[in-house]
């Protein structure tokens, strides 16, 4: 995905830290890889000087979680679509099967935590958020 950001000319910023959490590498990774593939898709309708994904982390839970925030600068969603965004099916994207928010939320759920959407986003755009166990 790195290049494929880098060629779109989306800039992105990553906040330093070595927060871990109690979780399967894979299945994180499958969880980010779902948001950022979708924010570079969405990314791509935007002017190129716009393009903008924004990752920040954020203890919860009496420090015992933290909540994952993926901001994005692209076209959003509306508020109106609610929970249906996570539902098997639902899509939006040319071509999309609708599965990967639908399996993003469910690895989240595996960990007790939910995945949300706020509209509009903080930055204009997208904005998820993901809560996972940390590691103690």
């Amino acid at each position: 995905k790195r290049a494929e950001i880098k060629s779109k000319g989306i800039r992105f910023r990553i906040p330093d830290s070595s927060t871990r959490v109690a979780t399967d590498p894979g299945e994180v990774d499958a969880i980010l890889l779902n948001l950022i593939t979708n924010a570079v898709f969405w990314l791509g309708n935007v002017p190129k000087n716009e393009r903008k994904l924004e990752f920040c982390i954020v203890p919860i839970s009496e420090g015992s979680r933290v909540r994952i925030w993926v901001h994005d600068t692209g076209p959003g969603l509306h508020a109106d679509v609610g929970e249906k965004v996570f539902w098997p099916g639902v899509t939006r994207k040319p071509g999309g099967i609708g599965m990967g928010l639908t399996v993003a939320s469910e690895l989240v759920a595996e960990y007790g935590g939910r995945m949300s959407f706020k509209a509009p986003g903080t930055r204009g755009g997208a904005s998820f958020a993901f809560d996972l166990p940390l590691k103690q």
